[in-house]
């Protein structure tokens, strides 16, 4: 079977006054670029998807640019080229993969070829790599998009966002990856068991205020396809104009996660802090 490929910018499909959610093999994409009524007149965001469901891969590229798409372009027509080589990293031995990943992405986003393309383009681009393989999730992330991981023992905590917001940090005209020393955030985390829902989100769905986070929790227990859909027309219903751009998967697992070695289950602590 071969993988799931999506690749998307947002000067090809805009999307303006037409929200849209289409499932990818397990996963969902969902894309709504702005109220006209509201000045939206354009769409900067970018996508790639990569599921290969045969070796129980997700590699996604989310891009938030500004001034015009060509810097997501330009990351993706790179990742696009590289898509054999960065499939065979994935495929290799777990305890190197995602130390491999994080080598091969700092190498191409500081090349002098790469570097020489971004100084010829107009804009700026966020962008979060994310790609989860068996219980691990890993992302490298430059800029303001936002990654979320569900799972009731989490949530019971108060954690769901797993990266930081970095506001003046981008890939494209201004380059952090021009800069003596790149800034950039990148993480990996263990999964718990059973079920999972990743959720990654261009800073648009934020016009929505507290609603966004109620509704990206909610997505845990929605059909997920149809939680991301109905959250593509709320954003159209209330008028945001920036673009906001969505994918989601969900993961099961049956695995034996972290817990303390004496026993004890940290929500529980949680729930007793939050009783005093």
């Amino acid at each position: 079977m071969r993988p799931h490929i999506v690749k998307w910018h947002g000067s090809s499909s805009m999307f303006l006054d037409d929200p849209q959610t289409i499932a990818v093999s397990h996963g969902v994409l969902g894309r709504y670029g702005g109220s006209s009524a509201a000045g939206a007149d354009k769409n900067e965001d970018g996508v790639y998807i990569w599921i290969d469901a045969e070796s129980d891969l997700e590699f996604v590229l989310l891009l938030d640019a500004h001034e015009t798409d060509e810097s997501a372009q330009l990351v993706l027509s790179y990742i696009d080229g590289a898509i054999s080589e960065i499939a065979g990293i994935l495929r290799g031995p777990i305890e190197e993969c995602f130390r491999n990943l994080h080598d091969y992405m700092l190498g191409m986003l500081t090349s002098e070829r790469f570097r020489e393309d971004c100084r010829g383009i107009a804009g700026e681009t966020s962008c979060l790599l994310c790609c989860r393989r068996e219980e691990y999730l890993w992302w490298f992330n430059v800029g303001d998009c936002l990654l979320y991981l569900l799972h009731p023992e989490l949530t019971a905590l108060g954690q769901t966002l797993l990266n930081q917001r970095n506001f003046y940090e981008w890939i494209g005209k201004v380059n952090t990856f021009d800069k003596q020393v790149p800034c950039y955030s990148t993480g990996v985390r263990e999964l718990r068991s059973g079920k999972n829902v990743i959720v990654l989100s261009t800073d648009g769905a934020l016009e929505m205020g507290p609603v966004f986070l109620e509704h990206i929790k909610l997505l845990f227990d929605a059909d997920l396809e149809k939680g991301v859909k109905d959250f593509m027309q709320m954003s159209h219903d209330r008028g945001i104009k920036d673009s906001v751009t969505m994918i989601a998967w969900q993961v099961e697992l049956g695995h034996h996660p972290s817990y303390p070695s004496d026993g004890s289950r940290q929500e529980l602590d949680a729930r007793q802090i939050e009783l005093n």
